[in-house]
Parts: structure tokens; sequence; C-alpha cells
């Protein structure tokens, strides 16, 4: 990352510089300005039938969800010899569905077989990975992506239909005002290149347009967002997050090997993040709050309420750390991040 000032995570500074070459998006794709408004526009479809998600997801979510109309149930996954894993007997072979790809790291192929074999509503989840094996070759009846999520834009979202379903649209539906969140990421340039800015001044603007865009009915994507990648999906990212996910693994030591489990991404997926679980949730608070001193600010997913989800979810969502490693980063950067997680388990 070249700046004055290092650090690494939260939330996307605005960039500069022209990129040429790019993965087209998805034929007849909606571009909408946030993750949760897809469900809503397919809510009529959905009717009176239940939604299922999967019991390790973000609560938020599911909650604006509900409070717009759409019951939800859970099905179960879990973690095992390195992956997330989902447990289709808690599956329902009718219905709507949510499918998600954790991560980035499936390959999608148990979800196509399940579409296949049931007479299911399918929907699909790919926010962690866009342009992923598994959302260019879904069966899904709908995908969506929250592109903020991966690209330095203060909203987007993309809305399609891999088995080529006309999209529902709302007719009142205007592009969304992301001035709020686009001033917070103007800022934060300003503040990684050395501008004397007050740190606090565009944490609370990014706080304040992420409750804008939460609490938002649904719009379309901002003009300002969809100019800026309305030719496609960056190779140049991808490319970087790989090489920066094969790069902060190989730096690892054995030692810390030793205290985490590693998410296992095959080598043709676009990852998120790094992923790691430790072994019990103290360590993970330890090792996130030793990264914070550090500079190095790694999201939660997803915090989940006691009492509402399993207890095994629970459990995951308090072990697990994702380290960014984004095109934001270099080698160099995800580098010292490796380092540093090496010496906090030397210490422990």
């Amino acid at each position: 990352m070249e700046s004055k000032y290092w650090e690494v995570g939260s939330d996307f500074n605005a960039v500069s510089g022209n990129l040429f070459n790019f993965e087209a998006w998805y034929p007849n794709a909606l571009f909408l300005a946030s993750g949760r408004s897809p469900m809503l526009l397919l809510k009529e479809l959905i009717d009176e039938r239940v939604l299922y998600c999967p019991d390790y997801f973000c609560w938020d979510v599911i909650e604006y969800w509900k409070a717009h109309g759409i019951k939800t149930q859970s099905y179960r996954v879990f973690f095992e010899d390195n992956r997330i894993k989902v447990d289709f007997s808690t599956v329902p072979t009718t219905g709507a569905i949510l499918a998600v790809n954790f991560f980035g790291c499936d390959s999608g192929d148990l979800w196509k077989n399940f579409k296949s074999d049931n007479e299911v509503l399918l929907i699909e989840d790919h926010s962690h990975s866009p342009m992923s094996e598994w959302a260019k070759s879904s069966n899904a009846d709908f995908a969506f992506s929250s592109l903020r999520k991966t690209l330095p834009i203060p909203d987007g979202c993309i809305l399609w239909s891999p088995n080529n379903k006309e999209i529902p649209r709302i007719n009142s539906m205007q592009p969304f005002d992301s001035r709020l969140k686009l001033e917070a990421m103007k800022l934060k340039s300003q503040y990684l290149e050395g501008t004397e800015v007050d740190k606090n001044i565009f944490l609370e603007l990014f706080t304040a347009g992420e409750k804008l865009l939460a609490s938002s009915e649904p719009h379309f994507i901002s003009d300002i967002s969809y100019k800026q990648f309305s030719d496609g999906y960056p190779i140049e990212y991808m490319n970087i997050r790989k090489s920066n996910q094969q790069l902060f693994i190989a730096n690892l030591d054995e030692l810390t090997c030793s205290n985490v489990e590693l998410l296992h991404f095959p080598c043709s997926a676009v990852p998120f993040g790094a992923v790691l679980k430790c072994s019990t949730p103290e360590i993970r608070t330890r090792l996130r709050d030793y990264l914070v001193i550090n500079k190095v600010y790694c999201p939660v997913h997803w915090p989940q309420k006691e009492g509402y989800v399993s207890p095994e979810s629970l459990s995951l969502s308090e072990q697990i750390i994702t380290i960014p490693i984004d095109q934001r980063y270099s080698l160099k950067d995800v580098e010292l991040v490796a380092q540093l997680i090496n010496r906090f388990f030397e210490n422990e």
C-alpha cells in the first residue's frame, strides 16, 4: 500500500488511477446500492415461503429482511477439515434457500447438485468473491454480491439470474446518495497520504454513511460507484488477492500453524481474506487486540446473538479472524502482518 501512514484493514479509502483489464459483469444484471436490497426485490417471488439461511451469517442482514416481512429459518453449517461445510440434512428440498460462498472458498458443486435434484428457489450470496468459479458457473435462480465489500466504492451491489429469470424491479427506485461515505473515503485517503486529518471525522462519516445505507429502502447504485467499475471487475484486483493470500500463508511459521486452523482455498479461488480459526474465543480476542495495537484492523464475521443462533455458529463467530489481504496491500504488507501474527504466538 503506497502511503505515508501504514495501516491494514477497515473501510476502503478512495482510489485514483486507471485500470484496463476487467472481467465483464453478468448479462442482464441489475446494480443496486446495498446487498440487503436483492431479497426485498425477490420478496414477491419468495411469497409466503420461509427463506432458509445459513445459521452462520450476518445477523443484522437477517433482521433487516425479517423487518420487511420475510420469514426466515436457519440450516446448519459447520467448520471441518479446514472448510465451512453445509449440513444438507437440515436444508429443505422445497421452498426458498439462501446459499453463501463463505470467504470465496467454496466450489459450489454440492449446491449445484442440490439445485438440479430439488424444486427450490435458490438464491446465492457471492459478496465475498463476486467473480468466483462458482458464481460464473452457477445454476441458481438468482445471485447477488455486495460489491462494496471488495471494491473501493461507497455503495454497490449486483443482482443477476444465472437461470436467466426476469429480475424484479421497483419502479420508484432512485440512485443512492453516497456523499457521506464518499467524503469519508476521500478523507481517509488524505490521512493515509500524511495530510493532517482528524481520524475521528472520517470514522464518524463512515458510520453515518453505513447507517444510511443499511436503513434505506432499495436504491439503484450511485452514479459515481457505477461509473468507477462499469466495465466489470478488475482482473488485477483478483490476481493481487490470490498472490497476497499465498504469500501470507507461506510466511506463517510452524508455531502459528499449530495454534490455528487455516481456511483452505482452492488454487482457482479468489479469497476474500486470509481466514484463521483460533482454538478459543479468548485467543481470538487477544490476537485481534494485538493486531489493532499494531494498526491491523480485522473484521469479525459475523457478530452473533447468543440464544438466537446455534452454539456451534456462535462459537465459530468468536474464533474466526479475517486478515485483510486485498488489492490495497503489497506483498511486503502481508508479509509484515504474517510476522506480527507469528510474534503474537511466540509470546502466548
